[in-house]
């Protein structure tokens, strides 16, 4: 899997399974891999329901005494017993001293793997665990590694070819969280069925591209009060989307949201990187600056406003999706006053 080479593991000296593990960063999606991985590296053909126990770190009900007892439990029927402890920075803060005098004589039929967001590599406890086992350091991908990433995961996981432009572009689209790229490329995969490369236009049709331009489109047409670009617009989403009616206000209001978000971040002084990140625009710095150009935060705020009422109108009156959407842009390219009216 493509997730497989992306975690740094701290080699474990002595030979046999590791007494404890330790599956640290900010990258969920690679720790999951790498929980999943070694739990059936680590139980085989066994049957997890005889040597899996799984532990919530966060919460104060979990007691280390429970999970010890489980470690030091003999293994039925399998090779030795499996004891996952999620969400463990709580519990590791709270038994720090008890773990690592448990590292010191460890079960030799148990496996203990805790999955944490931060374990500092100068601490006793990270050293103990390097002496009995490893750490596997899931950290967050780059943006501008995640084409990269995309193109391997593409070719590991399905067998099958992305072209490079297709790669940045689904980023571009989707962002670098992997647990939504890997989802996407599922999609994607499946889509193409027997055919062994995924192009620009499957991603395109896929991720919804086209869609989301037009209605970018529509929003900037209705700022410059031209009223009939936008029901033009307006009417291309309509007839080339089958879920238009289903989808159409919130994807408005995402939109919306997500500009309104970026420009109060950018109005406290947030870096590029940042607003990147609230516009989903990975590698377009031209078209992130045009976007936030192109509406004030009251503006925003006022869309937002009109498409609550929109959403209101379409659920509790005979007016439809279509009509409510027609109506808010009519009346946010209305002149009042001598000037569009937004509010």
């Amino acid at each position: 899997m493509g997730a497989k080479r992306s975690p740094r593991s701290s080699p474990k000296p002595s030979t046999g399974p590791p007494a404890i593990l330790a599956v640290c960063g900010q990258e969920a999606f690679l720790k999951r891999e790498a929980i999943i991985e070694w739990t059936a590296r680590l139980l085989g053909d066994a049957d997890p329901a005889l040597a899996l126990n799984e532990y919530d770190g966060a919460s104060a009900a979990t007691s280390l005494a429970e999970v010890l007892d489980d470690l030091r439990t003999l293994p039925f029927l399998t090779p030795c017993r499996v004891v996952r402890v999620d969400d463990a920075d709580a519990f590791i803060s709270r038994y720090r001293s008890e773990l690592e005098a448990y590292a010191e004589q460890p079960s030799l039929t148990g496996v203990l793997i805790l999955e944490c967001k931060s374990l500092p590599a100068n601490t006793r406890f990270y050293k103990r665990i390097e002496q009995v086992g490893m750490v596997i350091k899931c950290d967050a991908i780059k943006p501008f590694a995640a084409p990269r990433w995309v193109v391997q995961r593409m070719r590991e996981a399905h067998h099958k070819t992305i072209d490079a432009r297709a790669a940045a572009l689904l980023c571009d689209q989707v962002g670098t969280d992997l647990g939504r790229l890997d989802a996407e490329l599922d999609k994607l995969a499946l889509y193409v069925g027997a055919r062994t490369t995924i192009r620009v236009e499957d991603v395109e049709l896929l991720t919804g591209r086209c869609r989301e331009e037009q209605v970018w489109g529509i929003l900037s047409a209705m700022t410059a009060g031209k009223q009939a670009e936008a029901l033009a617009l307006w009417e291309q989403v309509w007839q080339t989307d089958r879920a238009a009616s289903a989808r159409a206000i919130g994807g408005l209001a995402f939109t919306v949201r997500r500009l309104l978000a970026a420009k109060k971040a950018q109005e406290v002084g947030a870096s590029v990187g940042e607003l990147r990140k609230i516009m989903m625009i990975w590698r377009d710095d031209q078209r992130l600056k045009a976007e936030l150009a192109a509406f004030t935060a009251d503006q925003a705020e006022q869309m937002l406003c009109r498409l609550l009422e929109a959403d209101v109108a379409a659920k509790s009156s005979s007016a439809s999706v279509r009509t409510s959407i027609e109506k808010f842009i009519i009346e946010v390219c209305r002149p009042a006053g001598g000037k569009r009216a937004t509010g």
